[in-house]
């Protein structure tokens, strides 16, 4: 290869991989992932995700088992409040788990997880972040989780666990979980079956009729 392209090749990878770093409020953000089993199916650790300094270096780390294909994003929680959603899978072969974390620097060395309850799905599943300000100044985390029932293979229409946690500062501002139930229809992620937008209508209103009855 000429050495002119090959010196072309060297900066166009230096450019992406520097519009590929996610920055947190000025700080960079450092994701690790750990070494795998010689199959590839399993992490030899947990992996973490770190905010570097100043003013000092915060981390976070996932629980034991989970290191497989960590991501991090920036997510704006309320409108003064930024957080690092971060995400990474467990070992596994046709099945994995996924935890989710949403982050923000603290007081100490650690990172502040605001998930208060166990927010993991399986790798069936779909999440996503919604605005609705007669419900919330701050976005509700909403997660679909597959149930295997009777006669259903693993990759197959099946019907949905629907979480939905929202956003309270009590005394530490953190995400309750504040409603779940199962769809009464099936759906199938593999043709493309989007589960949150389908049910969305009945989510926001089991929402609406709980902030009413309180």
């Amino acid at each position: 290869m000429p050495r002119k392209l090959i010196v072309l090749v060297a900066l166009l990878s230096l450019a992406f991989g520097a519009a590929a770093q996610t920055m947190f409020e000025g700080r960079k953000v450092t994701v690790t992932e750990p070494e795998r089993d010689p199959d590839g199916f399993f992490p030899k650790g947990p992996a973490s995700v770190c905010i570097e300094a100043p003013p000092q270096r915060q981390c976070y780390t996932a629980p034991e088992g989970f290191g497989l294909d960590p991501e991090v994003t920036v997510v704006q929680v309320t409108k003064n409040m930024p957080a690092l959603f971060f995400s990474v899978d467990s070992g596994g072969v046709s099945g994995r788990q996924i935890h989710f974390a949403l982050l923000q620097p603290g007081t100490r060395k650690d990172l502040q997880n605001l998930f208060l309850s166990d927010t993991s799905v399986s790798n069936q599943s779909q999440h996503a972040f919604w605005s609705d300000s007669t419900l919330s100044d701050a976005q509700i985390f909403v997660t679909a989780d597959y149930v295997w029932g009777p006669d259903e293979a693993h990759y197959d229409a099946h019907r949905f666990i629907i979480s939905a946690y929202v956003f309270k500062a009590v005394d530490d501002p953190e995400y309750y979980l504040e409603d779940r139930f199962m769809t009464a229809s099936k759906y199938d992620l593999d043709s493309n079956d989007d589960v949150l937008i389908s049910e969305k209508t009945e989510i926001l209103t089991r929402l609406r009729r709980l902030r009413t009855a309180k």
